[in-house]
């Protein structure tokens, strides 16, 4: 159970970070789209439903949009470095936290500073360093994003497509187990899901189901926990099904 409580609001990076994403999305509400673990929580709130909240900051933009998102993200203190930004914070007494400038963070010990990491992907590169995803041209053309406390946020839909394309990676671990309770929360959420969005995602970049499948199955008795502690109904089949209906619906 380490995972959820690192990703328990006491972990005070949690609270940054959440802070952080409101105060950039919504400033910045026409450049940006959230994705991601925020995205998730937010989606699941206006749903009814729980999930666990993100350590990192995921948006979306556009290439001709970069200008004026790195020009607020440097006024807000945010660090580039490589392809994403980073806030640095050494902890205080009372194990609070205390953000300081990029300067005063090469003056303390790596060890002793907590990181807040906020990333973007782009619709094409920036720098040889950033990185490219394939739905965010069309995330932007279509408009498939709601506004949420005042933040465009990913609808479910894309968010789950974006998640169903992490296989890519062939990792495995918390990041991706994180990934699995996002997954689930979405697809189980109280409304139902626009198959059609998916179709037009999936036109763009082909995901594989079959690994969400298999995670999902080898990890059973982690995720009812975690539905557990979200107060949420644990419910194997009606997963499945709806994975199962996705594939098929794909495939006709």
């Amino acid at each position: 159970m380490e995972e959820i409580a690192v990703r328990s609001w006491d972990n005070p990076i949690i609270k940054e970070s959440y802070d952080w994403m409101l105060k950039v999305g919504r400033e910045l509400k026409e450049e940006l789209v959230l994705v991601g673990g925020w995205a998730t929580y937010l989606q699941a709130q206006e749903l009814g439903s729980m999930s666990l909240p993100s350590l990192d900051i995921d948006f979306v933009a556009l290439k001709e949009n970069f200008r004026t998102i790195e020009k607020h993200l440097l006024a807000n203190n945010f660090v580039p470095v490589g392809f994403r930004y980073i806030k640095y914070y050494p902890e205080t007494l009372d194990g609070g936290l205390k953000e300081i400038c990029f300067e005063e963070s090469k003056r303390i010990p790596p060890y002793e500073l907590r990181e807040l990491f906020l990333d973007i992907l782009w619709d094409e590169k920036i720098s040889p360093m950033s990185f490219t995803h394939p739905y965010v041209k069309v995330i932007f053309e279509k408009e498939l994003y709601d506004e949420i406390k005042g933040v465009s946020v990913a609808l479910p839909e894309v968010i789950l497509s974006m998640k169903f394309l992490i296989e890519k990676n062939k990792y495995r671990g918390q990041k991706q187990l994180k990934d699995l309770v996002d997954i689930y929360v979405l697809a189980v959420s109280p409304e139902e899901l626009d198959f059609e969005v998916f179709k037009l995602l999936y036109s763009k970049e082909k995901f594989d189901l079959n690994w969400v499948v298999q995670y999902f199955k080898e990890n059973e008795e982690f995720l009812a926990s975690v539905a557990r502690e979200l107060g949420i109904v644990f419910d194997r089949e009606e997963f499945l099904f709806v994975i199962n209906e996705l594939k098929e619906s794909l495939n006709s």
